[in-house]
């Protein structure tokens, strides 16, 4: 069999090339007769590469990536994208197709004729959303939103060779969508080389008797910053100069200003900010070195690698108290659950872990038990 693994939107900026240099690192350590071809974006920050016969690594050319970010509108450059996939599985006659991010070619697939099975993760489903703040104008957004997310993967839908729809780590949302071709995927932890020389308090003179909060990932409002920086605030002066805050990742542009203005001068808690991507290494020496992981998203309802980095450490997380993340944090025992608009709550669940030495390492093994990478591969490449 011939399959056409595909992310035409790899950026170091969060988590995708994890996924596609991690799938490839285990499709290297199977014992197969099919071909694998990879086709990523042309782009001078990653490269993929293999030694392995049966595995083919496609870029996309200079120029045709010039025409993709050249379009103006979200769906026009989903069209250009899925043109190439699409002309590429012709041309290698790919009997199977699997798509990293579902999502943006939703419309196209619905009105391609395909010789080829499909399969994909769709990233943003509709079934756990709610809706964000009181009044009219949230409610109409909200519901305009589920319907145009519910007839667009009907629509995709209508091929019947999209095969698969894979939702992370939602064990319960393809019985919800009632639908044979929805399919749960655990969502894997990845584990990379530590830095052997690396000290996490050394390196940002950290006092060792700090708690040590940890926000990482492609920063904007979403991570709800603001309302973490606002508990930090309204702390007791004495526990406050006993934390440290270290916020890791790209941020949206202005998002550091405002995020640097909610900060007091007189703050008496410790606070790190590194706006820009870090390598796998020290993303992995930093959750290893770290206390308790943030991930008190808002207006975030499906899964997230951060929770399985942290079990793979046996860190605690702070998660928000709706979606999958909650779920898998009280089924695994991984952490404390808040409603992250709750400042007092935020507030509290670190004092907890301030005053609560013993509570800063959990047991992850049960979950990396279920979400390791030959889960994620064997799960998303069963044909």
């Amino acid at each position: 069999m011939r399959i056409l693994i595909t992310d035409l939107n790899i950026k170091l900026d969060g988590h995708k090339f994890g996924y596609v240099s991690n799938l490839l690192k285990y499709i290297e350590g199977l014992d197969t007769d099919n071909e694998y071809f990879i086709l990523v974006n042309f782009s001078r920050e990653f490269k993929l590469t293999t030694n392995k016969p049966n595995i083919k690594i496609l870029t996309t050319t200079e120029e045709q990536q010039l025409v993709i970010t050249s379009q103006k509108h979200y769906f026009q450059k989903s069209a250009e994208e899925w043109k190439i996939i699409h002309q590429e599985c012709l041309h290698k006659e790919i009997n199977h197709l699997v798509l990293m991010e579902l999502d943006p070619y939703q419309v196209e697939i619905g009105k391609t004729k395909t010789n080829y099975s499909i399969a994909g993760i769709w990233f943003r489903p509709y079934a756990r959303m709610k809706k964000e703040g009181p009044g009219l104008r949230n409610q109409i957004v909200f519901w305009r939103t589920i319907l145009q997310k519910k007839l667009t993967i009907k629509w995709a839908l209508m091929n019947k060779n999209l095969k698969k729809v894979f939702i992370l780590n939602d064990e319960a949302m393809p019985n919800w969508l009632d639908n044979r071709r929805y399919f749960y995927l655990p969502d894997p932890y990845f584990e990379y080389q530590t830095i052997e020389s690396f000290d996490l308090r050394e390196r940002y003179i950290i006092p060792k008797e700090n708690l040590i909060l940890l926000q990482f990932g492609n920063m904007d409002e979403r991570k709800n910053n603001e309302n973490i920086i606002a508990a930090l605030n309204s702390l007791d002066p004495i526990k406050a100069q006993k934390i440290t805050l270290i916020i890791i990742g790209k941020f949206k542009d202005g998002y550091l200003e405002k995020i640097k203005k909610l900060i007091p001068e007189n703050a008496k808690y410790q606070t790190i900010i590194k706006d820009e991507f870090v390598s796998d290494e020290e993303m992995e020496s930093t959750f290893k070195q770290s206390d308790v992981i943030l991930r008190m998203n808002i207006n975030f309802f499906g899964s997230s690698g951060i929770v399985g980095q942290a079990a793979n450490h046996n860190k605690p997380c702070i998660v928000s108290n709706n979606g999958v993340m909650a779920e898998q944090v009280e089924k695994y025992k991984l952490g404390s659950i808040i409603d992250p608009y709750d400042i007092y709550a935020i507030k509290d669940s670190i004092v907890f872990y301030l005053e609560n030495p013993n509570e800063r390492k959990i047991d992850g093994s049960f979950y990396k038990q279920t979400h390791d990478l030959e889960a994620f591969g064997s799960t998303l490449l069963n044909v």
